[in-house]
């Protein structure tokens, strides 16, 4: 499930390039108001896996404007802003949402975005391929080690086991869902080879998270898997690192 969240202000809103701590944030601040047992829960803990593995089981995805500007290390945005929160907890998006209603505005790192509408689109139907685009980067990161130093490694789409990775962290969020592990069953993820070579291989996207450099992924993709995982990385998202505002997606209505 998810919400789609308008925002009209009457004039152009400045934000720093990199805002997704700041959506972030504005999510845990509306879900304390609304159950502060809840949000502290999901701030500071979540749901875990029997091998120690932590989801928030949230995501959400940047901020969309027909114009936009970078200035500096601002971007400015012109209203309507469109915003899409998800997740497959109903007790998350009601908190959220019944505080947005509310209060009929959000405070984003300090700026203050009008709220228009708040609106719950209906969801699809999950086939065992399909085909989407991202709403926001998708990164899938390991730890490695270099020199007897442990260093994170953000996963590119043509290693070997990028697949894999990402199939990992879905049958995670599964296991904390259900409370079992999905039958095994053939995964593979491709992105558009067409876009890639459009886009000369540039399809990383480098985000700034409270100074941390995080690499994801942002180009349209095939999936082929059991569509109880894809539904789960529609709703969580895929990849990790998701509620830090990675890996939401939405259906690819061009591609058949």
């Amino acid at each position: 499930m998810r919400i789609r969240v308008l925002f009209q202000n009457e004039k152009p809103i400045e934000l720093p390039i990199n805002y997704n701590y700041y959506l972030s944030a504005a999510i845990y601040r509306s879900l304390n108001k609304s159950d502060p047992e809840f949000a502290f829960f999901l701030h500071e803990e979540g749901y875990i896996t029997a091998k120690g593995k932590h989801f928030k089981l949230f995501t959400f995805s940047q901020l969309q404007a027909k114009k936009r500007q970078i200035i500096g290390d601002k971007i400015r945005f012109l209203s309507p802003i469109t915003w899409y929160v998800s997740s497959p907890s109903e007790n998350f998006l009601g908190n959220f949402a019944a505080t947005l209603a509310e209060c009929r505005h959000l405070f984003v790192g300090g700026t203050k975005l009008a709220l228009k509408d708040l609106y719950i689109p209906k969801d699809p139907n999950f086939y065992e391929r399909m085909n989407f685009t991202c709403l926001s980067p998708i990164t899938i990161s390991t730890v490695e080690e270099n020199d007897g130093e442990r260093a994170l490694h953000y996963c590119r789409p043509d290693e070997e086991d990028f697949s894999e990775k990402i199939q990992q962290n879905l049958i995670g969020k599964y296991e904390v869902l259900y409370g079992e592990l999905p039958p095994e069953k053939d995964f593979h993820i491709e992105f558009d080879p067409g876009y890639i070579k459009k886009r000369k291989g540039r399809i990383t996207k480098l985000v700034k998270f409270k100074n941390i450099d995080v690499i994801g992924v942002m180009a349209p993709f095939t999936i082929e898997a059991d569509p109880r995982l894809i539904k789960i990385g529609y709703e969580c998202g895929f990849g990790d690192k998701n509620s830090a505002g990675f890996g939401m997606v939405e259906i690819n209505r061009k591609k058949k």
